[in-house]
């Protein structure tokens, strides 16, 4: 009898020990037990428009193209049509003086061949620029400037239609801008030039007595005042004089006024 009872009982936990791992816990047994009767969003469901728009589906990226019982506002024959005959089409006036025609080449042709290309002379060099005056360095400098803005739009124009056949002239437009940039390079040589000589030019006068940089060409006072007599000029006068002049004591190394520097 204590036998069967033991047996019994150790069934009876080995089957609510099973149903315990099968069994959800108890807090969340009314969710299986009330069903939801409303929706989780509060957002009406989306219904087709009906706003009497008949071009209501028209799309070109899906080609749907207009229905049977669609109209458009222009019919087809009274849209331009394109005049392919040269001799009716009208004239468009255009300026022959016009700046932007400084971009493109003589004969206003946007790719030139490479012949046109090749054809043309030799850089300037330093030696001959040194004789040219002001004005003819800078009208030579605009005219390099614009030939680069050709090539530039060539170049421009030859990338577009780079897929065409037969597009040459790359290798003669790199040889023909290459001797530009060489003229342009020898003209701020030359200038650099003669900055430099005037700046010493102008620091030799600094130092020289007989030069009076202040004066006034315009009204006829003379920048130049030899020595006469070795005598220095009244107008400048030595260093020495200057500072007597002015109250003020002469230097320790003092000199006489006529070994002036020359």
């Amino acid at each position: 009898m204590h036998c069967t009872s033991a047996s019994l009982l150790r069934s009876a936990l080995i089957s609510s020990a099973s149903r315990a791992t099968t069994l959800p816990p108890l807090f969340l047994l009314p969710a299986f037990t009330i069903s939801q009767t409303t929706p989780f969003s509060t957002t009406p469901a989306a219904h087709a428009r009906r706003d009497g728009n008949r071009a209501r589906g028209v799309s070109a990226l899906r080609h749907t193209g207009i229905g049977k019982k669609q109209t458009l506002s222009v019919k087809l024959e009274n849209l331009p049509q394109p005049v392919l005959d040269p001799k009716r089409r009208s004239k468009v006036e255009v300026d022959e003086d016009h700046g932007l025609w400084d971009f493109l080449p003589p004969s206003q042709a946007a790719i030139r061949t490479p012949e046109e290309l090749h054809a043309h002379g030799r850089g300037w060099t330093v030696a001959e620029l040194r004789k040219k005056d002001w004005d003819d360095l800078h009208r030579l400098w605009w005219v390099c400037i614009k030939e680069r803005n050709r090539l530039a739009t060539q170049a421009y124009e030859h990338d577009r239609i780079a897929g065409v056949d037969g597009m040459y002239g790359e290798h003669e437009a790199q040889g023909r801008d290459e001797e530009v940039r060489k003229t342009m390079k020898s003209v701020k040589h030359c200038l650099t030039e003669r900055w430099y000589t005037w700046e010493n030019a102008r620091v030799a006068g600094m130092e020289d007595v007989e030069v009076d940089l202040t004066a006034d060409l315009d009204r006829g006072e003379k920048a130049f005042l030899p020595r006469e007599d070795g005598q220095v000029p009244v107008e400048l006068g030595s260093e020495d004089d200057r500072r007597t002049d002015s109250g003020l004591p002469p230097p320790v190394n003092a000199t006489a006024p006529n070994d002036a520097r020359v």
